[in-house]
């Protein structure tokens, strides 16, 4: 089965996140690809999907969102599972994790079997070659806390999850 995971991401923690779901996949027995966002204009044939953004101000990045509905009609048609990454610091640890504004929307639009908010990650050294606006960059370097909040057990148990999930549906 070849799946494929799109990722959004400008600071690069979002992107380590599909990687390591491309590569649990991969090391399940199925066929990952890895995408940027901003990269597929089009979805190629796949078995499934899985599509990730960081999350800014509380909302997906536009070119994640755009694309999954951009490609709702075809997505709808396969096994979709959505994931977003983003609090760092004691928003990362200690509170319920909220979901992006427009995730329900883009579930619904798909069938998307799962979304999960995953913690982020946040290398300062990151920011200067980043597309972030003025003032992102100015709060990120002001308010948001620097480390790697991601939880890889749970990355890898979801990542884990979507594979066994898959392998049931493979032909004998």
């Amino acid at each position: 089965m070849k799946v494929l995971v799109v990722y959004g991401s400008r600071l690069g923690a979002t992107r380590g996140i599909a990687e390591r779901i491309a590569a649990r996949l991969e090391a399940s027995g199925l066929d990952a690809a890895l995408e940027a966002a901003e990269q597929v204009a089009e979805l190629p044939a796949c078995d499934a999907f899985v599509i990730g953004s960081g999350i800014y101000g509380q909302h997906w990045m536009k070119e994640a969102a755009a694309l999954v509905r951009r490609n709702r009609a075809a997505l709808s048609k396969s096994p979709v599972w959505l994931f977003s990454s983003g609090p760092v610091g004691r928003w990362a640890s200690g509170h319920d994790p909220v979901e992006p504004k427009e995730v329900a929307g883009l579930r619904a639009a798909v069938g998307a079997k799962d979304h999960r908010v995953f913690a982020g990650a946040l290398d300062r050294s990151s920011i200067d070659e980043s597309n972030l606006s003025t003032i992102e960059r100015f709060v990120t370097r002001k308010f948001m806390p620097e480390g790697d909040y991601r939880d890889w057990g749970r990355i890898d148990a979801w990542a884990d999850g979507i594979a066994r999930d898959l392998n049931r549906l493979r032909p004998s």
